[in-house]
């Protein structure tokens, strides 16, 4: 039998074919209730979680707890954080915490990967600007700040073809939103010149679209683009994308501190790389610190400069300290390793430029 969830009901659909009843006939399934979700109370959620080993004692703890939760989404913050205070013995369907686990120590966790995505997205925001600057002068540079839906401008192998095609017709779906919302810059531009130079266009695309419009470039003119970043051009569009799948999850205040992604870093193109101290699998590979949030640190480091890959460090070192003096069942270095920081993760400052 197949299975289909329907509202509150289970519907168990069969895999051989169904009887025909002609046309506009139908076919019997066996339809069966489900246990529903049953909505429970704050001070009941509470209950709960002392049932699973949490420490919230009466008095200010447990106001505060309640407070929280009645503000906060209880999904986000226990569901979201639970698993680093989890007792390895305990099984999924019984759960239970470590114990000492308090709600107040779940509550920084919660409130560390806040901190940290404001921390990020400032510096994504940077790379994303800088990057969009450079491929709209670059670009308009070799064809025209008005020649970007010209085919012949771009890499048209018969492979990139459809893309293309449909990168042209994203921008021109853009470009009619951004005047159904009277956007200034663009409806200026449209209105007096009847295009849109390619720098001000970059500025409403996505930083996605901005990535594939560079995926889809002349390899020469990536090579470019990439010049301008010390980096390959290749390695470019990956630091890209995964720039471009962070700021999205902090963008959208997800869950961000154990974020992995499905490509690493390209290593031996990175000078120095060796200084971090990233710890190697039997077979010679990077489990962590290359397709992490710390991979994301070292983007930073590469293309954003000194300065700013000080800032960041001196910004990151804060938000540990703070969340050190607030744990007490877990350690820093238990969330620094999921996040894929090494001890020495401050020597990002030697990868920048």
């Amino acid at each position: 039998l197949g299975f289909l969830c329907y509202n509150k009901y289970a519907i168990d659909l069969p895999v051989r074919p169904p009887v025909s009843f002609g046309p506009g006939g139908f076919f019997m399934v066996e339809v069966r209730p489900m246990i529903d979700k049953i909505y429970r109370t704050v001070a009941q959620l509470i209950d709960i979680l002392r049932s699973r080993g949490m420490v919230i004692e009466d008095g200010a703890p447990h106001d505060t707890a309640m407070r929280i939760l009645e503000t906060e989404n209880y999904y986000n913050i226990v569901n979201g954080y639970k698993d680093l205070f989890l007792s390895p013995a305990s099984a999924p369907s019984q759960e239970h915490y470590r114990n000492g686990t308090t709600f107040e120590e779940l509550y920084a966790l919660y409130q560390f990967d806040r901190d940290i995505r404001h921390i990020y997205l400032k510096y994504l925001l940077k790379v994303e600007n800088t990057f969009k600057s450079v491929l709209a002068h670059e670009f308009s540079a070799l064809y025209g700040h008005d020649n970007y839906l010209k085919l012949e401008n771009f890499d048209a192998v018969p492979d990139n073809i459809s893309s293309i095609i449909k990168l042209f017709g994203d921008i021109q779906q853009e470009t009619a939103r951004q005047m159904s919302k009277h956007h200034q810059a663009v409806t200026h531009y449209l209105s007096e010149y009847g295009y849109i130079p390619l720098w001000v266009l970059v500025n409403v695309l996505t930083f996605g679209k901005v990535t594939m419009f560079y995926k889809l470039m002349k390899p020469q003119d990536k090579q470019n683009i990439a010049r301008k970043f010390h980096v390959d051009a290749k390695e470019l569009h990956k630091y890209m994308s995964l720039c471009g799948l962070a700021r999205n999850q902090c963008a959208h205040d997800e869950r961000f501190f154990d974020l992995k992604f499905r490509w690493h870093l390209h290593t031996r193109s990175i000078a120095n790389f060796s200084c971090l101290g990233l710890e190697r699998d039997k077979s010679g590979s990077y489990p962590s610190g290359t397709n992490d949030v710390y991979a994301i640190g070292i983007v930073f480091a590469r293309l954003l400069g000194t300065v700013d890959t000080a800032e960041f460090i001196a910004s990151m070192s804060a938000a540990f300290s703070k969340l050190e003096q607030q744990l007490h069942t877990i350690s820093i270095k238990d969330v620094m390793r999921i996040m894929g920081y090494p001890a020495a993760w401050e020597r990002l400052q030697q990868l920048a430029r």
